[in-house]
């Protein structure tokens, strides 16, 4: 596989933040505490549970003392930790301690009748939240919460629908410290699925599968036209099964697939956007995707295997749209493959197919065996173990050990904490629009300002989810439009699957969305080009992805729900569709396509991709008229190049 050209430097403080390179006792002691953050959240989950709010706020406080470690709070902080550091995780711990200790007392009156005591407590876990989420995701979420939490206050001096009769500080800290607040549903999630499941991907990438993904990539499609684009796509898709971040996926595999694609021809904007559209896509991707995927399960409470069903054909339909935009640049910029020396060997790829056997195991556990997702996170753990031993014990060396897995339980307790903090802020905007009914209100205004046009309301809805999305990492861009817009489109008589899901669509789309689009940015790092022009160009190529939940509110088939004759039809109209729009947004078919030939094309996109009979038959009948017309003037085109080459040709004979 060929190496990669050195990545430009970019600073990743607003996608991951600034990570601190422990060493010494720090080292051993953060180590320890995720060797015993792992063996808990296995023990509770998996063999003898406890109370939600303790199993809550204990993942918290794990997170917390690896955060505090791990994340200064200012650049010339990354040598060592600092004391201010260890008087965070000091409070942070107390926090727990007071709660464990006064539990059973507690549990009643939190957020009603607080004592002294309660709100103290209270204030360190809100400013320690607020700090760590700093550190880790930049300012954006904390300033958000601040907002929220001045609104509870402040709601009994705005206007209209805004107004509420307002809350004491007194009663706003202690809210946020229940389990309406800092310690709700998403944390949850946090502390149940997702961790298990970043743990398993953890777990996964030391068994050497991380490699095997981008091998298998170059071997699929790095000899294609465009090769190195089409492998982002496939490498993406791959890791956000395991990753589920838009831009942890750019960080990933950008560093190898946008240098490439610079090398062969693709401009750095075009070549950025490619890679942040195909990372994007990762967490709508089964059977993992993103760790909003579980929180969604979680707040419908269906079954997660609902949600892998319901997300497979629309994320085929957003990775074929993504692989038309690519293989059509490359048709117009005439840009070749990889040559076969710097491929990865075909079979030496096949005959490690083995690393997949802890997505195999995954996959049976939650699709065959319809398990609960904890089940089937331990089994991918235990069977990337398995794999693991069986590969060391095969190759005579030592893949797992004791430093192999202190590793992985090290890196998955880092690579949570992202998650487990965006969940706890998240937490606490859904209690200030709980405490203060602007939850309900939202959905009013939505309503209101649609007049009961259901189009209007999903443009309404697009246009707020992505908004209060952008600069916010995806699982809290979903938590609070969940909570603030989905039960608007309930309301109009869209079933709660179909609402979420096109909240989630537009929430996870945010990451590649300007004036602040989070994956876009990590990618223009990489690239070299200008952060807005990676924007935008990530709409243009991922257009699709903002047409398919609209697609999937007026089909419901997209989401496997129907007859399998509707379903068909949907998947053959929809995927005619995607055609036309790629064909109208590149403007290339046998050569340039004229605007007059490409506005007509995109109107066919919108018309197929929209079920029904009679636009399905208006769509297909335009888009055959289209290209027809293309053909006729490319065939034309071509008569005409080569006649003015035959009779300069003649012209020279007779010279």
């Amino acid at each position: 596989m060929p190496e990669p050209e050195k990545v430009k430097e970019f600073n990743v403080i607003e996608v991951e933040g600034i990570r601190r390179n422990l060493s010494g006792g720090f080292k051993k002691f953060a180590y320890f505490v995720a060797a015993v953050m792992c063996i808990f959240h296995i023990y509770v989950l998996f063999i003898s549970g406890i109370d939600p709010w303790l199993l809550r706020i204990y993942h918290l406080q794990f997170v917390a003392v690896i955060g505090f470690l791990c994340f200064p709070g200012w650049k010339n902080a990354r040598s060592k930790v600092h004391w201010l550091d260890l008087l965070l995780i000091l409070l942070s711990i107390s926090t727990l301690i007071y709660v464990v200790y006064s539990f059973d007392e507690l549990i009643f009156r939190a957020g009603v009748l607080p004592t002294n005591i309660d709100l103290i407590f209270a204030f360190f876990a809100v400013i320690t939240l607020i700090e760590l989420t700093r550190r880790v995701t930049g300012p954006g979420l904390p300033i958000l919460v601040l907002v929220f939490l001045v609104y509870t206050w402040a709601g009994k001096y705005l206007p209209g629908l805004l107004w509420h009769k307002g809350y004491s500080w007194e009663r706003t800290l202690s809210f946020m410290y229940s389990l309406d607040g800092i310690y709700n549903i998403p944390l949850g999630t946090s502390a149940t699925y997702v961790y298990l499941f970043i743990l398993f991907g953890s777990f996964l990438q030391i068994t050497g599968a991380g490699k095997y993904f981008i091998d298998a990539a170059f071997s699929i499609a790095g000899k294609a036209r465009g090769g190195p684009a089409k492998v982002a796509i496939i490498a993406s898709g791959l890791f956000g099964m395991i990753n589920g971040t838009s831009a942890g996926n750019v960080v990933t595999t950008g560093s190898f697939t946008i240098p490439l694609m610079k090398s062969l021809g693709y401009r750095p904007a075009f070549a950025g956007a490619v890679e942040s559209v195909a990372s994007t896509g990762g967490q709508i991707m089964p059977p993992i995707m993103g760790a909003a995927a579980f929180l969604m399960a979680e707040l419908l409470g269906v079954s997660y295997y609902n949600i892998i069903v319901a997300a497979i054909l629309p994320a085929v339909l957003y990775y074929f749209s993504l692989y038309l935009m690519i293989d059509l640049e490359a048709l117009k910029l005439n840009l070749l493959g990889l040559p076969k020396e710097q491929l990865p060997d075909k079979k030496t790829v096949f005959k490690q197919i083995y690393f997949i056997i802890p997505v195999i195991v995954l996959l049976y556990v939650l699709v065959v065996m319809r398990s609960s997702i904890i089940f089937a996170g331990v089994a991918g753990i235990l069977s990337s173990l398995v794999v693991g031993i069986a590969l060391g014990l095969t190759k005579k060396t030592s893949i797992i050990n004791f430093k192999t897995i202190g590793d992985a339980m090290f890196d998955g307790a880092l690579n949570v904490v992202s998650v487990a903090v965006t969940c706890a802020m998240a937490g606490m905007i859904i209690g200030v629009l709980s405490l203060t009914g602007l939850g309900m209100k939202f959905a009013t205004i939505i309503i209101n300002l649609a007049h009961g046009n259901l189009l209007l309301a999903l443009v309404l809805t697009m246009i707020v989810t992505i908004i209060l999305g952008m600069g916010l990492p995806t699982i809290a861009a979903y938590a609070i439009t969940a909570s603030v817009v989905a039960p608007a489109l309930v309301k109009m008589g869209l079933p709660p699957l179909v609402a979420h899901f096109f909240v989630f669509y537009y929430a996870c789309l945010s990451a590649i969305t300007p004036p602040v689009a989070l994956a876009a940015f990590a990618a223009a790092g990489i690239a070299g080009a200008k952060p807005m022009e990676v924007g935008w160009m990530s709409v243009k190529i991922g257009l699709a992805g903002f047409i398919v939940p609209f697609m999937f509110v007026y089909g419901k088939s997209l989401l496997l729900i129907g007859t399998l004759n509707e379903i068909l039809l949907t998947i053959f109209t929809a995927s005619i569709g995607i055609i036309a729009l790629a064909l109208s947004l590149q403007g290339y078919l046998w050569k340039q396509i004229s605007m007059v030939i490409r506005v007509p094309l995109f109107t066919a996109a919108l018309l197929l991709i929209k079920p029904g009979m009679q636009t399905d038959s208006v769509g297909l009948s335009l888009l055959l008229l289209c290209i027809v017309i293309q053909w006729l003037a490319a065939h034309k085109f071509s008569k005409s190049v080569k006649g003015d080459v035959a009779f300069k040709a003649d012209a020279s004979k007779k010279v």
